[in-house]
């Protein structure tokens, strides 16, 4: 299938604010793996408050695939996904949302 000898990968991507805010951002760390060829997790954290976990299975990346418009193989398409999660550019981009209580809380 679509993941099977992928090596896992740790990162830290850059972080930005999608809206301009005045919160400062802690460090978040990246980690993506595949526990089955055909699923790859993801997890972001800061280790303090906010983590993330993204279950991609082969299906949904067919849609992201379909979704982006990139055509060619879909071996080229993992190909390229891959590669962006290793890139050195990689970034998460935060968004504030405010809760029903009137926080703000931190999303992807």
């Amino acid at each position: 299938m679509a993941f099977q000898d992928f090596e896992p990968i740790f990162a830290e991507p850059k972080l930005e604010w999608k809206s301009h805010t005045s919160s400062s951002l802690r460090p978040f760390l990246f980690h993506a793996y595949a526990p089955y060829s055909s699923h790859l997790l993801i997890h972001v954290t800061d280790f303090h408050s906010d983590t993330w976990e993204a279950n991609l299975s082969v299906s949904l990346l067919e849609d992201i695939r379909d979704i982006i418009g990139i055509g060619g193989s879909w071996s080229e398409f993992v190909d390229y996904f891959v590669n962006s999660l290793r890139s050195e550019d990689l970034k998460l981009v935060l968004e504030a949302n405010s809760n029903s209580d009137g926080n703000m809380n931190r999303m992807s």
